[in-house]
């Protein structure tokens, strides 16, 4: 009997230092332990008795059920919520809430309750708030983080978007509540790539519209070479000192540039006057219509030049007035850049810079885009409506007065020269039957030549200056000097 038990030890002993047979003992302890939760009858020793009064029972063999599946408020000690027995899928997301990556499910769920149920350690966001931190007091809260809460937009376990977003993108999360109500050819480059946070804060912020920034600011965090040239310009365009969007979609639109409408007709909602004469005038500047419209002559943001002229102004005029130009009459404009580079006389305003003292630069009611009426014939009767453009600097008293000493260089003795040719009720010589409007290389800027009466012959001037007065002799008449201090005298009629 001894050397049985000896036997049996050595067995016993031999088992227990194989691993294998190790686990197997383990497995069916813990099988035995699910069985056992299950009342079981105690094993029968022989026949079952029955009373007398009953016949016998018949006995039937009964195949063994098999194990009861492992119920999930039963989970095995050290195993955890994500296993193979639950949740499989939380942690082969894309992106893993971090104390589910990490196992720690407590850290947002109390302990089981009955029915395999995991209350939150705290209620709604205050559970997420307990690590991050969404609301500091800002004035401007994102709707959907008071009425839909964290996880309106958030998944609090595991994504495959960014973020935790329940959605398959940042831009189909705010497609939710945000349709795309501006439409257009042109979109902004973050809104097209959905980069909705390139410009707006998710949660809350310090400017409407929940805006990084707000105001200009806001765009010169990209557009910092628009931000450096209106710091440091002479003049900045108001609107755009405001704020972009006075004249620019934030998204998309229909327009270059992302305008909200098109150049002029987006111009023209602020500065009205300058819209209804651009529609009203009857002589038109192409400029005005054609290219970049308004952009072909100022800048939209800032500019070192008045009225935000993109250059001086006669500088923005020679860009088209360097060659002929097609006039809205069907003439042909003769080109003026020769004549504005290479004349020692200039015409004032011309020698100012100042192209629009004469041309009403948006259009007009009058030839050549003149701000007012001038002839453009070389005889015309004497009214000073025919010489208005003329004198709105000049004075007048240059063709009034009949005797001057002082109103004009031309002049023989006190005899008013000026009175003599213009102030006529027949055949008045008009300014231009002596005077190159623009520019030439004599005194006062006497013309070389002038066309005569419109026609093909260039009528010659030959004018000539002396230290007292001078001379003419043109196509129209005999030559003639004049002198201020000793008068030229001439016979009666031939003045």
């Amino acid at each position: 009997m001894r050397r049985d038990r000896r036997a049996t030890w050595r067995r016993t002993r031999a088992i227990a230092d194989r691993p294998e047979w190790c686990i197997g003992f383990a497995c069916l302890a813990l099988y035995v332990g699910c069985r056992s939760e299950t009342p079981q009858e105690p094993p029968k020793t022989g026949p079952a008795k029955t009373p007398p009064s009953q016949p016998a029972a018949v006995t039937t063999t009964v195949a063994a059920k098999p194990p009861a599946p492992m119920r999930p408020d039963r989970v095995p000690p050290g195993v955890g919520c994500v296993s193979a027995l639950c949740h499989t899928d939380l942690s082969k997301r894309d992106y893993v809430h971090g104390p589910v990556a990490a196992g720690g499910c407590d850290a947002c769920h109390s302990a089981e309750q009955p029915g395999h149920t995991f209350p939150m350690t705290r209620k709604g966001d205050a559970v997420c708030t307990r690590c991050h931190v969404v609301l500091t007091g800002k004035p401007f809260v994102h709707a959907a983080v008071t009425q839909q809460g964290c996880i309106g937009c958030h998944d609090p376990h595991g994504s495959a978007t960014k973020y935790l977003l329940r959605a398959e993108s940042l831009l189909a999360s705010c497609r939710q509540c945000h349709p795309a109500e501006e439409r257009g050819d042109v979109v902004h480059g973050p809104y097209a790539a959905g980069a909705c946070t390139v410009c707006h804060v998710p949660h809350e912020s310090d400017n409407a519209h929940l805006t990084i920034r707000s105001g200009a600011a806001h765009c010169f965090r990209c557009h910092s070479e628009i931000q450096r040239k209106m710091e440091t310009a002479r003049t900045a365009h108001g609107p755009a000192v405001e704020g972009c969007t006075n004249c620019h979609a934030p998204h998309a639109a229909e327009f270059p540039k992302l305008l909200r409408a098109s150049g002029s007709e987006h111009c023209g909602s602020c500065h009205t006057k300058v819209d209804e004469q651009v529609r009203t005038a009857t002589a038109k500047h192409g400029a005005v219509f054609t290219g970049k419209q308004c952009l072909n002559c100022h800048d939209s943001h800032a500019s070192e030049f008045p009225a935000l002229l993109r250059m001086s102004m006669p500088d923005v005029c020679l860009t088209c007035h360097d060659q002929p130009q097609q006039a809205y009459d069907g003439r042909t404009i003769p080109e003026m850049k020769s004549v504005l580079t290479s004349a020692e006389f200039l015409h004032g305003p011309i020698r100012g810079g100042e192209c629009q003292a004469c041309h009403q630069v948006h259009g007009s009611s009058n030839a050549r885009l003149l701000k007012t009426y001038f002839s453009s014939s070389f005889y015309a009767d004497f009214d000073l409506t025919n010489y208005a453009l003329c004198f709105s600097c000049h004075e007048k008293a240059l063709v009034m007065d009949q005797k001057t000493t002082a109103l004009t260089g031309f002049r023989n003795g006190d005899q008013n020269l000026h009175f003599l040719h213009v102030n006529r009720l027949e055949k008045g010589r008009s300014c231009k039957a002596c005077h190159e409007i623009h520019g030439s290389n004599q005194p006062k800027h006497i013309a070389d030549a002038v066309p005569f009466e419109g026609g093909g012959w260039a009528m010659p001037i030959r004018f000539k200056k002396s230290a007292t007065g001078g001379g003419c002799a043109p196509g129209c008449h005999q030559p003639y000097d004049y002198d201020r201090e000793t008068p030229v005298s001439y016979p009666r009629g031939k003045e």
